[in-house]
């Protein structure tokens, strides 16, 4: 059976890329989202539209952030209560700006050092000479969202539904940005290997010449992923949604739980329940069976420097 569900979802928090330096200690990066059945809609559609609509400004599009304290409150309450009333798994993924920067300098670092040793063991003039190496430091943006993308997979597989039709909704971001989280999505589930393309010049024949550099891998049967998705579509929405409001104010709250964490809580891992536990949708947050070993990219790949030299003393 095709199970059809749509994703609203929205960030919060540090935007830009891994080049970037925190502005604040622990600062994170969030995505929110909110699982939304489609055999609920016909209930859900109306009740968070009529949310939406009961706040709706007499111009341009709402956003929690753009509405005074006492509203906000106001809109988070009625929110979270609609959450509660149907049972909508809600998700997150966080990641602290000074662990993704921490990782980008160190991937630098080793191809900086790759490079100079390649160099030095040169006996001859190379006959194909390479473009120089550019350099692509992650968007924090397209990071969150393929960790918030990799917990709905796996909340799905947790429950064995094989046959997957996702609408991811979102606010408005750019067509490139779109594009790249629709490649990570698909790349999410493929085994096929990930290949990179190069061009560089023979100096004989003076001619441009092509190459490619492949990277695959094979898991094994226990780490298999047999949830198929189907159908894949990432709306952008223009016009009011009450679904993605209700991602925006998730979002929201969550960048002010984590910007107000209590000083021995700083740079600890942010993609787990304890993180959330004083949340008011904790139990929503918590939606997954089995945390096993927590998150492995953005709480040990990305982790913060300063949080691994605390596990250190």
């Amino acid at each position: 059976m095709l199970t059809k569900i749509i994703l609203a979802c929205d960030e919060s928090g540090a935007k830009g890329y891994a080049d970037q330096t925190e502005s604040y200690p622990g600062e994170v990066g969030v995505f929110a989202g909110i699982l939304f059945p489609e055999e609920l809609d016909a209930k859900t559609r109306p009740e968070f539209w009529q949310i939406y609509n009961q706040h709706k400004p007499s111009n341009g599009k709402l956003h929690i952030a753009d509405l005074l304290p006492e509203k906000q409150e106001l809109l988070r309450r009625e929110v979270y209560a609609a959450v509660r009333k149907f049972n909508l798994p809600s998700f997150w993924y966080a990641i602290h700006v000074d662990g993704l920067h921490d990782w980008y300098l160190t991937r630098k670092k080793i191809i900086d050092e790759a490079k100079r040793a390649t160099e030095a063991q040169g006996r001859e003039p190379l006959r194909i000479k390479r473009s120089g190496s550019r350099d692509h430091p992650e968007s924090m943006h397209e990071e969150l969202f393929a960790g918030l993308y990799s917990h709905l997979i796996a909340f799905l597989e947790e429950r064995r539904r094989k046959r997957l039709s996702i609408e991811v909704r979102t606010d408005q971001i750019d067509s490139p940005i779109v594009k790249n989280f629709e490649d990570m999505a698909k790349r999410l589930l493929s085994e096929a290997p990930l290949v990179t393309a190069t061009t560089g010049w023979d100096i004989d024949t003076n001619r441009v010449v092509h190459g490619k550099v492949e990277v695959g891998f094979k898991l094994p049967s226990s780490l298999q992923i047999e949830a198929v998705v189907e159908q894949l579509t990432i709306n952008t929405v223009r016009e009011d949604d009450g679904y993605v409001l209700a991602a925006d104010v998730l979002a929201n709250s969550l960048n002010h739980l984590f910007k107000n964490r209590q000083p021995s809580e700083l740079y600890t891992p942010l993609n787990h329940p304890n993180a959330i536990a004083a949340h008011p949708l904790a139990d929503s947050l918590a939606a997954f069976y089995d945390w096993g070993g927590g998150d492995l990219i953005g709480d040990r790949l990305f982790s913060h420097p300063n949080g691994r030299a605390r596990m250190v003393e």
